[in-house]
């Protein structure tokens, strides 16, 4: 269908990219769009947090997501969640609203993982951040009233990118169970060999020239692109991966990654539950000020 209106109007009105001094700036600004374009509204679930020491030493905050009709239940589902931003943009203050709407529709506690970002910490540092989180999580379930058997990994963009490479990683951990993953317009090919990558190359919010921006300041050189961890399509093997809810948009230059992960999934036999978010741009689930209608109706059709 035809770009949704309501957001062809946004795209038109954006004032024209300027340059920015640094990328300090750069994250300034990205995290200030994403908190307009979802609104002030502060949506019901209760918040707190703590922070989590990472293999070198370091620690990462974790913002925690109960829905309040969960607030003093036990053994309740979770999602632990990496925002998006390219790997080296975001922040959990920018993605607040995304996870509070999580908790309530999805009626699962979220768990927003705050992994360190590149090109300071280039890969593998945010994979291995989340990936932390999840199994220090996982192994304390009893801890924070979670049902060890019921842990979804998920995120947005980048962050999908993440959690798909945790799945993959969580194989080669027995003692470590994957219940779901919820993906929203997943990054998954380094390589940009997609279709989408030059049909949606620029005019849809996303350009796929700030892609190639974003892979680079990920990886630490070219060869890094095919390795699995990065680029999860390009894995040998999906077997033994979780089932999967998956959300695409139609006018996206990584439409194609989620459609053809999808559809490996589907090969290796997994269950997954598939929407393409027609007249759609990248960055969907934040977009309740220019399309509130269509933003909530993604939230209300997940299903888990």
């Amino acid at each position: 269908m035809p770009l949704l209106a309501e957001i062809e109007n946004w795209l038109k009105s954006r004032p024209t990219a300027q340059g920015v001094n640094s990328l300090q700036d750069l994250r300034e600004q990205v995290n200030k769009d994403i908190i307009d374009q979802q609104g002030i509204q502060q949506d019901a679930s209760y918040q707190q947090s703590f922070h989590l020491a990472v293999s070198d030493g370091a620690e990462i905050e974790v913002r925690v997501y109960v829905p309040y009709s969960l607030e003093n239940a036990e053994q309740r589902p979770a999602l632990v969640f990496a925002h998006g931003g390219g790997w080296c943009l975001g922040s959990l203050d920018a993605w607040d609203r995304t996870c509070r709407l999580l908790a309530e529709t999805t009626q699962l506690v979220v768990f927003s993982v705050d992994y360190r970002l590149a090109p300071e910490f280039k890969f593998p540092t945010p994979l291995n951040d989340f990936f932390t989180a999840f199994r220090y999580i996982h192994t304390n379930a009893l801890l924070f009233g979670i049902d060890q058997n019921r842990m979804t990994v998920g995120g947005d963009s980048a962050g999908a990118n993440i959690a798909v490479a945790a799945c993959l990683m969580a194989k080669l951990h027995a003692e470590i169970k994957v219940s779901r993953q919820l993906l929203f317009y997943p990054a998954l090919d380094a390589t940009m060999s997609s279709k989408s990558y030059h049909q949606y190359a620029e005019g849809y919010g996303l350009d796929s020239s700030t892609m190639v921006y974003c892979w680079d300041q990920y990886v630490q050189d070219e060869s890094e692109k095919q390795n699995e961890l990065v680029s999860p399509l390009l894995a040998q093997s999906l077997e033994g991966l979780p089932d999967a809810t998956i959300f695409v948009c139609e006018y996206d230059p990584v439409r194609d990654d989620g459609e053809r992960y999808a559809q490996k999934l589907w090969d290796a036999g997994i269950q997954v539950n598939f929407y393409l978010l027609e007249g759609m741009i990248h960055g969907a689930i934040h977009m309740l000020t220019v399309s509130p209608d269509k933003v909530k109706s993604i939230y209300r059709n997940i299903r888990m």
